[in-house]
């Protein structure tokens, strides 16, 4: 501390340079070295006297035994005050330094590392590995190359690996979780903007790195790292997770089939856990939730062989989960698989949502589940598959017929949802639609209920109708209200 104080104080150069010299040949934590050039820098730049700054600089160029110790004051002196002078001597002890200095040092590695290239910026990445020191790694990830990323990549995988064993067997903190987001955050940054090939096997071990401490944000934490933030996650997720996904729509089929295939590869659980409810707050399963949510937004990008063999059969093992954030994520996962044109499960879907009203989605969700199965039938090679579909809805109402209140509501939704579908159904089925909702609202005894059907078409499905559709649906609406106004 004195001699600190010395060096922040001292109005003589002799005095500086013997202290400078002692202080890098006695201290041995590097990094207690750094944070003393800062303050030193700070309060010189701070009292004006530049002059002795330069020359605890200027020391530590001199120095020619511990380099590293030199390096690390004036690093913090030139991090503080950005001295030019500072700059040069950093850079020339930059390339006088063998290896990486020892653990200490890496923290200053970091430090240095936005503001001065290190030649020797791969041996600091070999030490951290063999430290274990993911932080160290996330913060170096921005400044390696990209031939060299694939490196720093597989050392963050390997430690989200052994944080989510560590977490099933309850040992492992929020911090430790964090610490691995933040590393992949940092390697993720290679993926904003490139596209050499390469960097798929980034994609897929940052993308798992993320799944494996996902668990972190789905349990429920009083931790200061993850409170409030939920599934959103951290800055530094949310920041990774951005990455991956622009990277992901950048590529075309071939190569996104490719890195879907790499992460399944690399996550069994995918494929292989059990149908069993889900528990939340288990690793493995948050990892699941975290695939379904990243594969929601990448669906367009994959061909319809992985869709059919990987992301699938991973939605429809949720698709009626007890558990919310794997139910809707389930849901999600689908309608962007019928959004992106597969059109094979539209079928299935309608059974299923038709299935799960009203008892786990309300009217709102059973109309847009049920319209993107009939869009994906529409624009797919099998479009008379849609009268399945409408059919299937046509029973439910019909099976609502009874009278009461709870059954006069459920047939008020149907009705609504059926006549949704005007706006979607291929125009061969149009008119088999309209009729069909004609029939239904003109047997309908509940006044209301026939005015709600007609308002639902006319204030919501026109407009989202095509314009080649619109003229036929509004005479057809006029009609109707016509008709229901006249009773």
């Amino acid at each position: 501390m004195n001699a600190g104080r010395v060096l922040a104080t001292s109005t003589s150069r002799n005095v500086v340079s013997e202290v400078t010299r002692d202080i890098v040949m006695r201290t041995s934590d590097m990094y207690e070295l750094f944070e003393l050039g800062r303050s030193v820098g700070l309060e010189r730049q701070r009292n004006g006297s530049m002059e002795m700054l330069e020359a605890v600089v200027r020391a530590c160029s001199d120095e020619q035994e511990h380099l590293a110790g030199a390096l690390a004051l004036a690093g913090g002196v030139f991090v503080a005050t950005q001295n030019k002078h500072a700059r040069r001597v950093c850079d020339a002890l930059v390339r006088r330094q063998n290896g990486a200095g020892g653990p200490s040092m890496l923290r200053v590695w970091c430090e240095l590392a936005p503001y001065i290239r290190l030649p020797n910026i791969h041996e600091v990445v070999a030490e951290a590995e063999r430290m274990c020191d993911v932080s160290v790694l996330g913060n170096l990830a921005p400044f390696v190359s990209e031939q060299s990323v694939e490196r720093v990549a597989s050392a963050v995988h390997a430690a989200s690996v052994d944080v989510l064993l560590r977490m099933e067997m309850g040992t492992a903190s929020y911090e430790d979780a964090h610490r691995v987001v933040c590393a992949a955050a940092g390697v993720a940054q290679h993926l904003v903007d490139g596209t050499d090939r390469g960097l798929d096997r980034v994609w897929a071990l940052v993308s798992d790195a993320l799944a494996s401490t996902h668990w972190a944000s789905v349990c429920t934490s009083s931790d200061q790292i993850y409170e409030d933030v939920g599934r959103a996650g951290t800055e530094d997720y949310r920041r990774a997770c951005t990455a991956l996904v622009s990277y992901a729509q950048r590529q075309n089929s071939e190569r996104a089939d490719a890195m879907v295939n790499a992460v399944f590869a690399l996550q069994p659980c995918l494929r292989y856990l059990p149908r069993s409810s889900v528990r939340v707050g288990r690793g493995r399963e948050g990892a699941v939730l975290f695939y379904m949510d990243l594969l929601e937004h990448i669906a367009g990008q994959l061909t319809t062989r992985t869709v059919n063999a990987l992301v699938m059969p991973l939605a429809v093992r949720y698709v009626q989960s007890v558990e919310r954030d794997w139910f809707e994520s389930a849901h999600a996962l689908i309608l962007s698989v019928l959004d992106a044109g597969h059109a094979k499960v539209a079928v299935w879907y309608a059974r299923v949502v038709l299935a799960l009203y009203p008892q786990r989605i309300n009217m709102d969700l059973l109309d847009i589940s049920f319209t993107a199965a009939i869009r994906a039938l529409a624009h797919s090679s099998s479009p008379e598959l849609s009268q399945s579909c409408i059919d299937l809805l046509i029973a439910r109402i019909d099976e609502c017929a009874a009278s009461g209140v709870e059954r006069g509501v459920r047939r008020r939704e149907l009705l609504c949802v059926l006549a949704s579908q005007v706006a979607s159904v291929p125009l061969d089925l149009l008119s088999f639609v309209m009729t069909s909702v004609d029939e239904h609202v003109d047997c309908e005894p509940l006044w209301a209920t026939r005015r709600d059907v007609v308002g639902h078409v006319q204030d919501t499905v026109l407009e989202s109708a095509e314009l080649e559709r619109r003229p036929v649906l509004a005479s057809w609406v006029w009609r109707m209200r016509a008709r229901v106004d006249a009773r």
